[in-house]
């Protein structure tokens, strides 16, 4: 258990749980965390990881998951792991929706983040088979793969994960995504974190981009290529300024479509180009902002 300075009575609860722990059972250790954020807790726990342990599983307070999840990814990546020569550093799951009922916002959310304009191509890809990938969700990694970059850079308070794929990578080690398990994960849940939730991944997305520039899709900038078009033509008197944003419209309406129809749900029609829309403006703002501030933990998290 890592504490990041509560102050809800965690570590008393731990530390009484700790006084009864009984013969035969696992052996529980508080350590501290002063700085608060999830790379530093990550390095700090992995420091204190007896020799013997060979993988690290990572995953979310607000995840659930079959009860033989481990058991069938560890075979399949010692199974990997033999066929390629051992270089394999993780491998990731598939996300899948909560299994609890989700409000119609939850649902829209959901939808959202599955569409190839949404997320839908990086953690939250909807995939078939074990395919290499440089966005393992969610993944269980070597730890003498993770020894080998110095484990989780201190520096990042979010998208460290994104880093430390990116690091692996770059040291020859091989990233795989699997769905032979998944992981249903509540995402969020308002609007409002939605809209932080854009806003801190286009924040973050700099921060790492300074340090990878590959990881930089094209189409996550595209909508200020699209705006300072648009923007050039109206002021330049050019009678066709409008035709970007009607294309683009079309596009997020056409995404929306798709999603009504996938997921029965006719108000989708309007509610996923809305929050597409949203997510593209959050994102695009939290880009631009990346660049002036160092940033601060995220507010965007589910609540459990």
């Amino acid at each position: 258990m890592v504490d990041g300075n509560s102050t809800d009575g965690t570590p008393e609860i731990v530390t009484e749980y700790i006084k009864n722990l009984k013969e035969g059972m696992p052996e529980i250790i508080l350590l501290n965390n002063p700085n608060r954020y999830v790379s530093q807790a990550r390095n700090i726990a992995f420091d204190h990881l007896s020799g013997d342990i060979e993988y690290v599983f990572e995953t979310v307070a607000h995840a659930t998951f079959p009860k033989n999840h481990l058991e069938i990814r560890i075979n399949q990546f010692i199974d990997l792991q033999e066929e390629n020569e051992g270089n394999i550093a993780a491998i990731g799951t598939i996300l899948k929706p909560p299994e609890e009922k989700m409000t119609f916002m939850s649902t829209l959310i959901e939808a959202s983040l599955g569409n190839p304009l949404g997320s839908g191509r990086g953690a939250y890809a909807q995939f078939k088979g074990l395919q290499r990938t440089r966005i393992p969700p969610l993944a269980i990694y070597r730890v003498d793969a993770l020894k080998s970059v110095d484990g989780y850079d201190d520096e990042l308070i979010t998208a460290q994960d994104s880093d430390l794929n990116m690091r692996l990578i770059k040291n020859g080690w091989q990233i795989w995504r699997s769905d032979i398990s998944c992981i249903h994960v509540t995402k969020r849940q308002t609007f409002l974190q939605w809209l932080r939730f854009g806003h801190r991944n286009g924040f973050w997305r700099v921060k790492l981009v300074r340090k990878h520039p590959t990881r930089l899709p094209l189409g996550e900038i595209a909508p200020w290529f699209g705006f300072l078009l648009t923007l050039s033509l109206f002021l330049l008197g050019i009678k066709m300024w409008w035709i970007p944003p009607s294309l683009y419209l079309f596009v997020i309406f056409l995404a929306g479509t798709f999603e009504s129809i996938s997921w029965k749900k006719p108000l989708m029609f309007f509610g996923v180009p809305i929050l597409l829309f949203s997510l593209h403006t959050t994102f695009s703002i939290g880009f631009l902002h990346g660049f002036l501030v160092k940033g601060k933990a995220p507010k965007d998290r589910v609540d459990v």
